[in-house]
Formats: C-alpha cells, sequence, structure tokens
C-alpha cells in the first residue's frame, strides 16, 4: 500500500477531525511517537520517542553527553513515582508470533539498540535499559501491541492542551478512502513532565550535578538532548517526510506551521 505524504490542508483536517482534550488527571502518562497506536479514548496525549523507556535512555544519555552522575536504578524508581506505580509505565511492542510471543519491540530503542554511540549511550547502559523494563512488564507494565504497516505521512510536534489521535481515514479523489497516521511529539507535555522528573530525580539523588546546577541546569540539559534523541530517530523512521508544528489553543482552534522536511 502506497503511503500517503500529507499536506497542509490534509493534515488540517485530521487535525480537526482527530483533536481531543487531554485528561489531566492521566496527562504524564504516555505513548511512543508510532502512529500505528489505534485511537481510544483512554490513548494518552503525552507522545514521545519510546514512551517511558525513552525516558530512562534520555537521562542515561543526558549524563554522558553533559558529563554528570546517574544512578539508573533512583532514575527509574523517580519515573515510576512521577507517572503513578509501575502499572503505568508504558512502552510498546510489534505483533506476535503465532506462539503468542510479543515480536520485535519499539523502533526508537531498536535504533538505540544498533548504534548506541548517536544517543550518548554504551551497550551496557543499552542492555540494562531494555532488562529493566522487561521486568518492568512482568510486574504489570502496559506494553501496547501495534499491528500493521507503518503508513506516517507527516512528523507533528504539538502544544497547547490538545491532543491528536493518530489514524485517520482520509477521502480520495476517487471518492474512497485511505488510512493516514502521523508521528507524533507532544512538545508542551514532554516539557511539563520533564519539569516534574527533573526536580525529582536532583531531590531523589538520582543525579549527581556539577557543583551550583540545579533542576533548571537539568530540564535545559535534558531537553537539548531529547530533541537530538527525537530528530536521529526520525531521519532514521521518517526520512522525507513534512514536519509541522500544530499549536492548540484554550478551546481546540490551532494553527499549523510548516517546517520543512525530516
Amino acid at each position: 500500500m502506497n503511503k500517503i505524504i500529507l499536506d497542509k490542508t490534509q493534515l488540517s483536517i485530521l487535525v480537526f477531525e482527530n483533536r481531543y482534550e487531554i485528561d489531566k488527571k492521566n496527562k504524564f502518562l504516555s505513548r511512543c511517537i508510532d502512529g500505528r497506536y489505534l485511537n481510544n479514548k483512554d490513548l494518552p496525549a503525552l507522545a514521545f520517542p519510546g514512551a517511558d523507556a525513552g525516558e530512562l535512555v534520555l537521562i542515561i544519555a543526558t549524563a554522558n553527553a553533559y558529563g554528570f552522575e546517574v544512578n539508573p536504578e533512583k532514575a527509574y524508581k523517580s519515573l515510576v513515582k512521577v507517572v503513578g506505580g509501575e502499572k503505568n509505565i508504558q512502552l510498546h511492542t510489534d505483533g506476535h508470533d503465532k506462539s503468542g510471543q510479543a515480536l520485535g519491540g519499539c523502533g526508537h530503542i531498536k535504533q538505540i539498540t544498533l548504534t548506541p554511540a548517536d544517543y550518548h549511550l554504551t551497550d551496557n547502559e543499552t542492555d540494562f535499559i531494555k532488562k529493566k523494563f522487561s521486568q518492568a512488564v512482568k510486574k504489570g507494565a502496559k506494553q501496547a501491541v501495534l499491528q500493521g504497516d507503518h503508513m506516517e505521512g507527516a512528523v507533528v510536534f504539538i502544544s497547547g492542551n490538545y491532543g491528536i489521535y493518530p489514524q485517520y481515514l482520509l477521502k480520495t479523489e476517487s471518492g474512497g478512502e485511505t488510512n493516514v497516521q502521523i508521528f507524533e511529539y507532544h512538545q508542551s507535555l514532554v516539557d511539563e513532565r520533564h519539569q516534574v522528573l527533573c526536580s525529582t530525580w536532583f531531590h531523589q539523588k538520582a543525579v549527581k550535578l556539577p557543583k551550583d546546577c540545579d533542576e533548571e541546569y537539568l530540564f535545559q540539559a535534558i531537553s537539548e538532548v531529547a530533541e537530538t534523541h527525537t530528530l536521529e530517530t526520525a531521519k532514521r523512521l521518517a526520512k522525507g517526510l513534512p514536519i509541522y508544528h500544530v499549536k492548540f489553543d484554550k478551546e481546540g482552534n490551532f494553527d499549523i506551521e510548516e517546517l520543512g522536511n525530516v
């Protein structure tokens, strides 16, 4: 099936039909940027590469990039605290084999596994992260199973108090319909959760920062590395796709800005 590359008009239709108000009670629950999540009322609006596994990747990679110390176990426990318990930890895998065993895993984590150094990680750190979240699934963490082909036609950065369901049936010129998807990164929710995570990591002593550096320093460092990780994975999984910024106001109205291509 041919993938449809979404222009601004087509994306505007998708956003208008698929926008939904963020549930403030669950605003720190996450999902990956993958466009294959099914549209449903419980879908977290906070889209971030690798979902919660991506957060543990991020804090370890940021420590490596900026030259400070991190305790991975304490960093994970802080993440669990922020999301409200291990039962709320989120990640995903790709389908099942005939025996029912989950196949593969998150595309973001796969790319990190292939070339850890490109994400400021070592092989041992990558193995630790994968093992940690494999254990979390056995303890009740939520592992979504994403089926089917990738049909993402755009990369969308979102800001404001609304989320966007990633799947849409777009009307074609012939009068039919075709399934389209979007990669998503919810900048507002990511920033808000990172502020809380950085404060928690700092006060729980999961990190040992340079002298006179505080949680705001950590937030700025985390934000920079998060952008680097997102763009690195986008270059690999969404090469050539257009990038848009969708900005919502409080009533759900929105503007779309074109940001070029991946």
